[in-house]
């Protein structure tokens, strides 16, 4: 670009002294010309000079044009260039995550691949594995992004030399004002270049040196996994062999405990960083729902003190003794499913804090026996599990690991041959306390004979099962306390509670729920095995196979992601119509509403969004749900008109509010209460009890009467006849007073005593009052119907009734 404005800067010199030069051999010239003689042959020339001079300036007009679509996309590229360098300096860190990629790939190597000893161990490869891995897929997203930004950078640095190199910015225009101006464009041009230019060039540099460190980092760490795997493979075949020899024997290798311990927790540390930021969001969720949790208990151990009957000794009332502690046992032991693969560290830590919160919830409540007993389950969990994080066998761990299973023994033999365990108010751990038992006599052999791996995951899975069987049986124990409780305080729904309806939840949990906890139990325990890992990869793998039917590709994972959608979408629909309430009318102020007269919306925006997330999650173009609505189009036009209306008619209901749940309303002459909005029909309660489902379509079509959007008040009519002569003023005077002292009468609108009309045999007086509650009205009318009559009766006021008199003729003749 610089040679190409001195060439122009040149260029402009000698244009205008040529043009000088021109100027005055034209004036000479056109001096020494002779006249004119042929005025053809000048005419010729001219049309022909004409055409010539037409042609070059057609020709200059579309280089000039090429020159300024260059000189801008110049511009933009450079533009560009500059905003990408700015959002790339990111970048700049990567070098320092590079160093720390490589740093934590060394502290994985210790013990594996340096510093190995004798043998390898399962929870070393384990928990090195899973580092490995999140290194391997960090330092890949790294590479690709690297290697992108490199490509980026390139395809600029491309696109300005190629605009450089455009032969239409070396054309010059002759006329030397034009020409300035193009030389001033392509000067401003240069000096915009020459930085970027510089900067490219660094950028571009600095990033393939970091790929020359980075990829062979990658490589290293992904045969680092590979030979991981194998390690763990052929540690599998060798499940039952001796690793080491006797407790007693002769020690192979030796390295001090210290050193082992400080690479072990460098390891452990390194995973549970990993694993938090990886899963924050989950860990966020546990949060809130502990939070809930507890907001829910706190107000239902208030309402059970507001009401007396909160009890000192908690008996049944355990969950609400400390509402902190029993929400977090129940939401760690149901929601820590929701963790993926969790190292044994996340699970130690959940285990030990929710171990710990039953021991608070349950102390004094339980006999200071096995209070013991589940302190001293605390303490050898505590240490059982300490001692997993030790990831290299040595000789001194292993008597240590002697010590605890010894101590399993005997503590758990002591306890089972004891006589407390009459005293125990679960029986079923009984059956958890010979398991830990069992499984620390076989760990302990094992440990003697040289099973190092065999003995560390018995004597783990045995303390940590009888801990999460206790700690399962009472989460279920607390759910049915709590649930019984909220049943008895929360009798009618609460708009604080969302209008969740405890008599309809029950006081028990479901059996499904104890299936699913056995389930659980069985989960937690066998991860501890590296066999279940290879029962739970085949398994993996043939629902993750891609399979292919037609041009549509699936696994049996979509498939049931799809289904699971599906299923989760209606089951939140009709649980939330399931928890949902009607609230009770009279308490309701007038133009409030409660959450169920948007239940229907709600479940249909749950149902379509579980429609859209499952095609979303099987890969399902959009096209396909084209032609799925397409057809769902052709069946509305054939046959499901019905269907449609209700659905369009029960939307109209919602939006329109002409009757909510909760209302009371009357339908063929019949009260009736608004029990529930769905998708096709309504179900309504009538006053006798039934339930009546009305399609959404003729609840539309027919008079409804809506009493609660008159605030539930209704008018009362009675009319009493008294006999002709009776004194009217004084027997209204005697009336009103009926009407003004009873409190389910309002007094706005005021009642009123009219004298209403002449009867045959009574002057007729009409009471007209109103009554608070529509549902009251009845029995108002009755007792007022009592009090007229008695009133009457004592004032001697005469309630006439129809006479009649007949007069017999005889027959003409007769008499």
């Amino acid at each position: 670009m610089r040679l190409l404005v001195l060439a122009a800067c040149f260029w402009a010199g000698t244009v205008s002294a040529q043009q000088h030069m021109d100027t005055t051999s034209i004036t000479a010239d056109t001096a020494a010309l002779p006249p004119a003689n042929d005025v053809v042959s000048r005419v010729k020339q001219a049309v022909q000079g004409g055409a010539a001079r037409n042609l070059q300036e057609y020709r200059e007009g579309r280089i000039r044009i090429r020159q300024g679509e260059l000189i801008e996309q110049m511009k933009r590229t450079l533009e560009q260039a500059k905003i990408y360098l700015k959002k790339s300096a990111g970048n700049a860190g990567l070098a320092a995550e590079i160093e720390e990629t490589a740093a934590s790939l060394a502290i994985v190597k210790d013990g594996v691949f340096t510093n190995k000893g004798s043998n390898q161990t399962q929870r070393n490869l384990t928990v090195s594995a899973a580092i490995l891995a999140e290194l391997y897929q960090s330092a890949l997203h790294r590479q690709q992004a690297l290697n992108r930004y490199t490509s980026d950078l390139i395809g600029f640095k491309d696109r300005i030399d190629s605009l450089s190199v455009d032969s239409a910015l070396y054309f010059f225009p002759g006329d030397s004002a034009a020409l300035v101006k193009y030389v001033q464009k392509l000067a401003v041009v240069v000096r915009e270049v020459r930085p970027i230019d510089s900067s490219l060039k660094l950028a571009t540099a600095n990033a393939q040196n970091l790929q020359l460190r980075l990829d062979p980092l990658v490589f290293e760490i992904r045969s680092a996994l590979e030979d991981i795997e194998i390690y763990r493979q052929d540690l599998s075949g060798k499940t039952f062999r001796r690793e080491f020899s006797n407790i007693w024997g002769p020690v192979a290798f030796s390295r001090p405990l210290e050193e082992i311990m400080r690479f072990s927790w460098a390891k452990e540390a390194l995973l549970l960083r990993f694993y938090v930021t990886d899963n924050g969001g989950r860990f966020l969720v546990l949060l809130l729902v502990i939070v809930a949790s507890c907001i829910f208990l706190r107000s239902l151990k208030r309402q059970l003190a507001a009401g007396g009957l909160l009890t000192g000794d908690h008996k049944e009332q355990l969950v609400v003794r400390y509402p902190l502690l029993s929400a977090a046992l129940i939401s760690i032991s149901i929601f820590q499913f929701m963790f993926q693969s969790p190292p044994f560290i996340i699970n130690y830590v959940l285990w030990v804090v929710s171990a710990v919160c039953l021991a608070f919830i349950f102390s004094r409540f339980i006999t200071g026996f096995w209070m013991s007993f589940w302190i001293v389950m605390i303490t050898l969990f505590v240490l059982a599990g300490a001692d997993n994080f030790i990831l290299q066998a040595s000789r001194t761990e292993r008597y240590f690991m002697l010590a605890l299973q010894l101590a399993g023994i005997l503590y758990t033999g002591y306890i089972l041959s004891s006589k407390h365990r009459h005293d125990l108010r679960e029986k079923n751990i009984l059956y958890f306390i010979a398991f830990v038992c069992a499984m620390e006599s076989v760990a302990l052999a094992f440990n003697v004979y040289g099973r190092h791996n065999l003995s560390k995951t018995f004597m783990v899975s045995g303390y940590a099962g009888v801990l999460i069987a206790i700690l399962f049986l009472w989460t279920v124990r607390l759910i049915n306390e709590g649930l019984g409780l909220a049943a008895m305080i929360y009798k009618h729904p609460d708009r604080r509670l969302f209008y969740l309806n405890f008599s309809r939840v029950g006081q028990k949990v479901p059996a499904l729920f104890y299936v699913l906890l056995v389930v659980g139990w069985f989960i937690l325990v066998g991860r501890n095995f590296y066999g279940f890992k290879l029962l739970a990869d085949p398994l993996n793998n043939f629902l993750s196979d891609q399979r292919t039917l037609g041009h549509y590709e699936f696994s049996i994972n979509t498939i049931l992601v799809f289904v699971l959608i599906l299923v989760c979408a209606a089951f939140l629909s009709r649980l939330i119509s399931f928890f949902a309430a009607e609230p009770a009318g009279h308490q309701e102020k007038a133009g409030k509403m409660g959450l169920g007269n948007w239940i229907l919306l709600i479940r249909i925006f749950i149902f379509s969004l579980g429609l859209f997330l499952a095609f979303a999650a099987t890969g399902i173009p959009l096209d396909r749900i084209t032609i799925i609505l397409g057809a769902l189009g052709v069946g509305i036009g054939l046959g499901l008109q019905g269907l449609v209306n209700n659905l369009v008619s029960g939307l109209i209901i919602a939006f329109e509010k002409q009757v909510s749940v909760g209302d009371l309303i009357e339908i063929n002459g019949k009260l009736a209460t608004m029990k529930s909005i769905g998708f096709r029909s309504s179900v309504v309660t009538s006053i006798d009890g039934a339930c009546i489902i009305i399609p959404n379509g003729q609840l539309l079509q027919q008079d409804l009467v809506n009493w609660t959007m008159g605030r539930n008040v209704r008018r009362v009519d009675i009319i009493v006849g008294v006999a002709y002569g009776t004194d009217l003023p004084r027997v209204i005077g005697l009336l009103r007073p009926l009407l003004e002292k009873d409190e389910r009468i309002l007094h706005f609108p005021v009642p009123s005593v009219l004298a209403k009309s002449f009867d045959d045999s009574s002057v007729n007086i009409e009471l007209v009052f109103w009554v608070r509650h529509i549902s009251e009205w009845r029995q108002v009318n009755s007792e007022m119907i009592q009090a007229i009559h008695a009133l009457f009766k004592a004032e001697g006021v005469v309630i006439p009734f129809p006479q009649r008199d007949v007069h017999i003729q005889p027959p003409p003749g007769k008499e």
